[in-house]
């Protein structure tokens, strides 16, 4: 088995940026969901209520952001730099913790709320200020809404494309991590898997949202797979999963499409 597929969500929920190899830091992905959303009451906003995200992309630059869509001209937004102690810093509940963010403000906001069409503000995690509520599996979390790590295979997105009338692309599950050369949901027996020299530990399966209907090209909901066809054979009680959320128990400087995966345990 190997690594085919390395993903990370500079902006949580916008459309994914794929990369050849990605640096770590304190347990997850260099620039992955670092920054968020929120609306006019203050909470983070996603594509299960917002699908218009998914036609928006920003990639990591060296001074911050570049966000893009294709109704509005790119725009360039700088890095900004909180701290534990600054007032400005504040905390946005995700599920069950609250990240600390700071606000980017200006043109920024202005840019988000004319694209999406909706009132909002762009907010930066602080990686130095401490989340409350955070559960032990999340300790090593930025803005993920659980673990850093989200971690599926080729191999069961072929089986389910073969359930359904229309084939649907692994974005639509929104994974960090993509895996070849298993069997079909094998890593439904993963406890413990290492990907070059990275060990990362089976924390539960990724229960399936409206979120995965939303076609990342036009940002429109299509019509009821992945999780009609997911209802039939992949439930857990009221939910379907699809994918699974780990940690690093050890982790290298970075991962490397082309990795080697073997399970531990």
């Amino acid at each position: 088995m190997h690594l085919t597929g390395i993903f990370i969500y500079p902006v949580k929920s916008l459309r994914g940026v794929r990369l050849e190899e990605a640096p770590l830091i304190n347990g997850r992905l260099v620039g992955d969901r670092t920054w968020l959303l929120v609306n006019k009451f203050g909470r983070f906003m996603h594509l299960r209520d917002y699908p218009q995200m998914a036609r928006v992309e920003a990639t990591i630059t060296a001074g911050g952001l570049t966000v893009r869509t294709d109704t509005m001209p790119s725009f360039e937004i700088e890095s900004v730099h909180g701290a534990s102690g600054e007032p400005d810093v504040t905390h946005v509940r995700l599920w069950r913790r609250s990240a600390p963010v700071v606000a980017v403000g200006g043109d920024a906001d202005e840019w988000f709320t004319r694209a999406l069409g909706v009132a909002c503000r762009l907010m930066a995690f602080v990686p130095d200020a401490p989340a409350r509520d955070v559960p032990p599996y999340e300790v090593q979390s930025s803005l993920q809404d659980a673990t850093p790590f989200h971690l599926t295979t080729e191999e069961s997105l072929a089986d389910l494309n073969a359930r359904m009338a229309a084939p649907i692309p692994m974005n639509r599950f929104r994974p960090n991590l993509v895996v070849r050369g298993a069997a079909p949901y094998a890593e439904d027996r993963w406890k413990s898997v290492a990907i070059g020299d990275t060990v990362l530990r089976w924390i539960r399966p990724c229960t399936r949202c409206v979120a995965t209907t939303t076609d990342h090209e036009t940002g429109e909901r299509k019509g009821g797979d992945p999780l009609f066809t997911l209802a039939q054979y992949r439930r857990v009680g009221s939910a379907v999963v699809f994918g699974h959320y780990l940690v690093a128990d050890v982790w290298g400087e970075r991962l490397r499409v082309g990795d080697p995966v073997t399970v531990v345990e």
